[in-house]
């Protein structure tokens, strides 16, 4: 049964990271099992350090003062590493919520600002505000590297005929988490015909599949409802006429948050033009600022840190901590082995978050959960257009 007086996300106020049930014990959210292969290469290898020395009287040993000053400048790099690591992380939950938060205003804007002449006006606020969420789990999707419009969360969402062509990547988008570039990934085209194979009752949905489905579903072809929408309404002229892309050597492709960007100004043009909202100019600031978003993100995704210096404090960490059993051998003993394993633990471990949280767009658990918050963002405009009221002459009534 619920807690009435202490319902679930009442009950998480009063959680604590104290000692009644210590974080030491935790382990899911841990990056124990990532170095669990070099914690034991190296106590294996001081194991054997040890064992020359004692055993066998093999005379193995360093100065202390050898690895003095090199212990300072690895916690300087490790410090600087997982403090970047730390400031992408915080910047991407900034970003995104920002992006939520313009996503919110906007549907605001639309739903109370926008004139309601007729029954269609109705709709296609409905339609455009779901073309924001569309928008912010779009951006969810690419920055997984999930590209395309199959995803169930568009399911309602999207108008057929987005995203006509096969996208696969911005530059420097690579394939560093699952996503639909990944050969893991139930998506990827070589994974669909094996399911298909091995289990004919098995239903994938293709983007074929997806164009009968969405907002606007066994409607007419993308072209025309362009036209329907636009063009008959306030006249706006459709680039969908044939023209001349043999220049260069691209593919014409785009990623679907900027195609539905471009979708969403040309509503807001069509608003301008048919007086239908005063200062129009508050809605197309607002999608510069989806776009700059988007760009930020992206830059987050796309820039991991520098492989020279990825490779080089791996070496100098392991390297340190090679180089201690050396040092310790002479004064500790059979006790090396143990205080080794712990020195290794600290220090690979803290190396090891900031590979964890530099990229905060993916599924594990120390990433970032977009998908809850794109779930809240769904759940507010869904209750904005079903209790709220649209429109100033509403509000008045």
């Amino acid at each position: 049964m619920v807690d009435i007086k202490n319902p679930p996300r009442t009950q998480s106020f009063f959680k604590r990271h104290g000692w009644g049930k210590p974080d030491i014990l935790h382990c899911r959210s841990s990056v124990f099992a990532t170095i669990i292969p070099i914690l034991t290469f190296s106590t294996i290898f001081t194991s054997i350090i040890c064992a020359l020395y004692i055993v066998y009287g093999i005379d193995l040993t360093l100065p202390g003062s050898l690895v003095g000053t090199v212990s300072v400048v690895v916690g300087l790099l490790l410090a600087f590493r997982t403090n970047h690591a730390y400031d992408r992380y915080y910047e991407g939950r900034k970003l995104f919520q920002s992006l939520c938060t313009l996503a919110r205003n906007t549907a605001r804007i639309l739903w109370v600002d926008v004139d309601e002449r007729s029954k269609k006006d109705h709709e296609d606020k409905i339609t455009y505000i779901k073309l924001l969420l569309a928008y912010v789990i779009a951006t969810k999707h690419h920055l997984r590297l999930e590209f395309g419009t199959n995803h169930e969360d568009f399911e309602g969402l999207l108008p057929k005929g987005y995203q006509r062509t096969k996208f696969d990547g911005n530059a420097g988008q690579e394939n560093t988490i699952l996503g639909s570039g990944s050969t893991e990934d139930p998506n990827h085209p070589d994974n669909i015909a094996n399911i298909q194979d091995s289990d004919p009752d098995v239903t994938v949905h293709t983007d074929e599949a997806n164009e009968s489905t969405g907002l606007l579903r066994n409607q007419q072809h993308p072209v025309s409802y362009i036209k329907d929408t636009f063009r008959t309404l306030v006249g706006v002229r459709s680039s969908q006429y044939d023209v001349d892309v043999s220049w260069g050597t691209a593919d014409p492709k785009m990623s679907l948050p900027m195609e539905i960007v471009y979708y969403l100004e040309t509503y807001f043009n069509a608003l301008g033009r048919e007086k239908k909202i005063e200062l129009s100019y508050r809605l197309f600031v607002a999608l510069d600022q989806l776009i700059d978003i988007l760009g930020n993100l992206e830059r987050i995704s796309n820039t991991p840190i520098p492989a020279a210096y990825r490779i080089h404090l791996k070496q100098a960490v392991t390297l340190y901590v090679w180089v201690l059993p050396f040092t310790l051998v002479n004064l500790l003993g059979w006790f090396t082995i143990p205080v080794i394993f712990i020195v290794s633990f600290i220090l690979f471990g803290v190396e090891a978050i900031g590979s964890e949280i530099e990229d905060p767009f993916g599924y594990d658990r120390n990433d970032l959960p977009l998908d809850e918050y794109c779930k809240d963002l769904e759940a507010e405009l869904k209750y904005l257009y079903k209790y709220l009221p649209t429109g100033q002459s509403e509000l008045h009534h």
